[in-house]
């Protein structure tokens, strides 16, 4: 592994995501039209009589760590561009290791979480958020939600096309993280059954542990961090074998 390889590849990277006005919309925008979409939706919901609230934590905490799903279909379709392209294979003739192609398409996606989720916090303040501290812990689970996410795109975009990507990381993923995050339909009002795969897989967790991290409940992070962690080291982990071999193959 590279620093200065990483480094490198790494501003590459990064020109090419905010070279895209959809990336910019989807990665620092539409996040922020969601909080405030919302916001008004449940307001008007609270003057139902009996009707479930989600407060602005609450709302906030969901949004943020569910951002980060964009950068699935931004890692993704990059480096299935990339591969479509030959542009890979002809970096495939450098020194660049498995590790550096990945930490280098990895680390701009996290500046990228790391505006989105400042932009949403600093948007739920005008909805009566109250910033604290408290934050940074939250974005710091937002970051490990991120590496989740990127794993994912990753790994499609390894061995998918850009147009399979698409269709996997633009729609099923995003579609399946809003629903079963809690963000718009509270896990208590689902079946039994919906509630057990929820709790079994990072969306709904990364939701969990980031509002926990927000309201200061710290001892109860820990459980909904570790689900997060165990499918995060197994993308990344899977993504680089992947791209390895497919490294070797060229």
């Amino acid at each position: 592994m590279s620093l200065r390889r990483i480094n490198i590849f790494s501003v590459r990277t990064m020109k090419e995501v905010l070279r895209d006005p959809v990336n910019l919309f989807f990665g620092f925008i539409f996040p922020v039209m969601m909080l405030w979409v919302l916001s008004l939706i449940y307001k008007q919901v609270g003057k139902i009589p009996g009707a479930t609230q989600i407060d602005m934590t609450q709302m906030a905490a969901a949004i943020a760590s569910y951002a980060p799903v964009f950068l699935s279909l931004f890692a993704g379709m990059l480096i299935a561009k990339d591969r479509t392209s030959t542009f890979l294979n002809r970096l495939f003739a450098s020194p660049m290791t498995a590790v550096d192609f990945i930490m280098g398409y990895t680390l701009p996606m996290l500046v990228v979480s790391v505006i989105q989720s400042a932009a949403t916090y600093l948007c739920a303040g005008f909805f009566g958020f109250r910033i604290t501290i408290r934050v940074l812990l939250a974005v710091v689970i937002v970051l490990l939600t991120a590496l989740m996410y990127i794993g994912v795109g990753l790994l499609c975009g390894t061995v998918m096309s850009d147009k399979s990507v698409g269709g996997v990381c633009g729609a099923m993923l995003t579609t399946v993280s809003f629903i079963l995050s809690g963000l718009t339909i509270p896990l208590e009002i689902m079946g039994s059954v919906f509630q057990t795969v929820a709790k079994a897989l990072p969306f709904y967790n990364a939701a969990q542990a980031t509002e926990m991290a927000i309201s200061g409940n710290f001892a109860n992070i820990w459980p909904y961090l570790s689900i997060v962690l165990i499918y995060m080291v197994a993308c990344l982990v899977a993504a680089i074998v992947v791209f390895a071999v497919r490294k070797k193959r060229c």
